[in-house]
Parts: C-alpha cells; sequence; structure tokens
C-alpha cells in the first residue's frame, strides 16, 4: 500500500509565516494553482484508489481541485488536521515571542509536549494522526492520497522513521509538495520527502 502525504497549497497566511492552526483559512491564488499543478502530477502517475483530506478549508480546497481533476470525491478525516495553535493562529513567530514569551521560552524547552496556548503539543498530534492514518490503512488498497497539513505530517514522517518529536524541526513540507511512506508486511517505510517537482518553473505557471 502506498500513501502519499500531500501539503495543502498556500495560503495569504503561510505567505507571510503566520501560524495557521485550526483556523479557516482558504487558497490563495497561487495555492490553488499548485492545486492543479499537484493535479496533473497525479493524474501522470499510478491511479488513486481513495482521496482523503482534513477538514480545515486549505486541505479541503486542495483536495477538491485534485478530485475534480481525476474524477474522485474527497472523503474528510478531522484526524489529518493541522496541530491546534490555540492562541498563537493568527501570529508570527516573532509575535508569539512577544506576546508569550515565557510559554514560548516553555516550548522551546520542550516543544513535543508543551501544547501552545488553548492548543495542542505534538505528543496528542501524533496520537491522532497515527491513528488516523492506521483508520484509513484499514479500508484502503493501493495508492491513497492524503491532504493534510506540515506540521502533522511532519509528526508522521518522524513516527515512520523512528526519530524522535524533538527533531520535527528538521523536516520541512513545501506547500503541495508530495511525502511518501508505504506498508510492506505490515511495516511502513519512508519512499520520499517533499517531492515538488510539479511546482518548479513553467509546470506552475502553466496552470496559473
Amino acid at each position: 500500500m502506498r500513501v502519499l502525504l500531500i501539503r495543502h497549497g498556500e495560503t495569504d497566511w503561510n505567505a507571510v509565516q503566520r501560524y495557521q492552526g485550526h483556523g479557516l483559512v482558504p487558497l490563495n491564488a497561487r495555492g490553488r494553482a499548485q492545486a492543479r499543478a499537484l493535479a496533473r502530477r497525479l493524474a501522470a502517475g499510478p491511479p488513486l484508489t481513495a482521496l482523503v483530506s482534513s477538514d480545515l478549508p486549505r486541505a479541503a480546497e486542495t483536495a477538491d481541485i485534485v478530485g475534480a481533476a481525476l474524477g474522485l470525491v474527497p472523503q474528510r478525516h478531522a484526524g489529518l488536521r493541522e496541530i491546534d495553535v490555540g492562541a498563537w493562529a493568527g501570529l508570527t513567530p516573532a509575535e508569539v515571542r512577544q506576546r508569550f514569551p515565557e510559554h514560548r521560552a516553555a516550548y522551546d524547552r520542550d516543544p513535543v509536549h508543551t501544547a501552545r496556548l488553548g492548543g495542542e503539543s505534538y505528543a496528542q498530534v501524533l496520537q491522532r494522526s497515527v491513528a488516523a492514518l492506521a483508520e484509513i490503512a484499514a479500508v484502503a488498497d493501493g495508492t491513497v492520497a492524503l491532504v493534510s497539513h506540515g506540521g502533522t505530517i511532519r509528526v508522521v514522517l518522524c513516527h515512520v522513521l523512528g526519530l524522535d518529536l524533538a527533531q520535527i524541526n528538521r523536516l520541512w513540507i513545501d506547500n503541495c509538495a508530495i511525502c511518501e511512506v508505504r506498508r510492506r508486511r505490515g511495516a511502513w517505510s519512508v519512499v520520499r520527502i517533499n517531492d515538488a517537482a510539479h511546482l518548479e518553473g513553467e509546470a506552475l505557471a502553466d496552470g496559473a
């Protein structure tokens, strides 16, 4: 079984590095163009047997664009949501440090178990995202695309790679980039990370 872990397209908050969390932020024009380029890339590969997305608008819209191009109806799964950043939502990293210096310092000391103010920790995201992957894998086969979020995808990759979650910021996923994990004989392995070849130069411009 192949699972494609795909980050949603760009939003205006991505463009200025604002934490989004569970915010209802839509794709911007570039994000929609990225989703169309992604759809063309997926259409050229093995047929998808299922398309599932987070229920947050930026991921759902990305999946809807892909689904319309491939003739698939996306399913939604709340377990694929981004980490809930609580009071950090809408702020830049610099603004978080300015407004919540003590909390940010605590997070820097233990980014795995320190929940954002009113939000989640990466440890909590690990539980729900791995459970979501297992649930989807139990009823799907072939090649499945999951449209999710940068933080959540990196948590899943750390889990599959056996990395301590404290290493999560050593991974980066671009908007609409593809990561791939495969399950063979009950064990998961990572095949690729941050594959964004479909977003380079003319590939993206042609779909704008």
